[in-house]
């Protein structure tokens, strides 16, 4: 597989970003963001509580 340049794929993902930004779903990305929080939420509780009881 050829190396891409940091260069040549941020501007890949700038022009794919700009292509599809009438396509941006809210509804479904905030599904997405509520799927990763019922997956991790034990996870990200501890850590979170964790970090209150350092301080």
């Amino acid at each position: 597989m050829p190396v891409i340049s940091d260069q040549d794929m941020s501007a890949y993902l700038a022009e794919q970003s700009r292509l599809h930004l009438s396509q941006f779903n809210s509804m479904s990305a905030l599904h997405e963001i509520y799927s990763y929080i019922v997956k991790y939420k034990d996870e990200v509780s501890h850590r979170y509580i964790m970090k209150l009881l350092q301080y």
